[in-house]
């Protein structure tokens, strides 16, 4: 049977035990601990391997992207402290990957706690494309780790919680892992519940969320990255902000974002190890 290994974001981790305890975990575990120190503990729970790294480092990305370069599993499923899984996961995931060979990924169903921040279920089993990829997080998705081997498939750490734009970075890494050629399917297995009522990054319609966007749409589609800050703005500006007349102020938040992208990657001030779209 081949070996699940779930790899966990956090920070300020103190109770490895009691993190596992909170998670339900059933499988071996790489965590990624963001702190003010550097060390490495290993312990057994139930019989799994709980493996924690702690790194004196800050972004969510940059977690993700250590577990990715240090994880050991036949079969990996990106995951968040703020989860709880089902007691049938692992097996449920294993069985998953064993009936659908053709599947490099598969999008599982999670659950979120509060209802307004819940994405439509999961029902059947099928492709996803680019497009669709869009509205699934990270924590939806396992992968087999021998597709991953060569792709050279990354997060980008100017994404996500913490750093220099506050999300998109599921969007770019999921794009990024059907763009490679990995085949991304769904399934309608249930295998989490997260609680989504504290966003760590989501602050409101305000100007940076839709700074952020437009640095999002200008990594992801640089070549009609400012059509789409049309769209974008004219479609936002009466979902988000409840007036039509306000797509001019959204237009010139979005352009913003992009221009700031494009200073960022044109002028080398990006990070030592960041996974920059061409």
């Amino acid at each position: 049977m081949p070996r699940l290994q779930l790899l966990v974001a956090t920070m300020n981790l103190t109770d490895i035990i009691g993190l596992c305890d909170k998670m339900h975990i059933a499988s071996d575990v790489l965590i990624i601990n963001q702190s003010d120190s550097v060390k490495y503990e290993c312990v057994f729970y139930h019989g799994y391997k709980i493996e924690c790294y702690t790194f004196a480092e800050r972004g969510l990305s940059r977690s993700r992207n250590n577990a990715l370069l240090r994880c050991t599993g036949e079969i990996l499923c990106i995951a968040d402290d703020d989860m709880v899984y089902t007691d049938t996961y692992r097996e449920d995931i294993i069985n998953e990957f064993q009936k659908h060979l053709e599947a490099d990924a598969l999008v599982f169903n999670v659950t979120a706690l509060n209802d307004e921040r819940s994405g439509k279920p999961i029902e059947k089993y099928a492709r996803v494309g680019k497009r669709e990829s869009r509205e699934y997080g990270s924590v939806h998705i396992a992968i087999r780790k021998r597709a991953l081997i060569g792709k050279n498939v990354y997060f980008n750490t100017l994404f996500g919680s913490g750093a220099t734009y506050s999300c998109g970075e599921d969007t770019l890494f999921l794009k990024e892992l059907i763009e490679k050629g990995l085949k991304l399917y769904k399934t309608p297995i249930r295998i989490a519940s997260v609680d989504m009522s504290d966003s760590t990054w989501f602050k409101g319609y305000n100007e940076k969320y839709f700074r952020d966007k437009g640095a999002l749409i200008e990594a992801a589609y640089p070549r009609s990255s400012y059509l789409l800050a049309i769209l974008q703005s004219v479609r936002n500006s009466k979902k988000c902000l409840g007036s039509y007349k306000k797509a001019a102020k959204l237009f010139s938040y979005y352009t913003s974002g992009i221009a700031d992208y494009r200073k960022i990657i044109s002028g080398g001030n990006a990070t030592e190890g960041e996974n920059i779209r061409k």
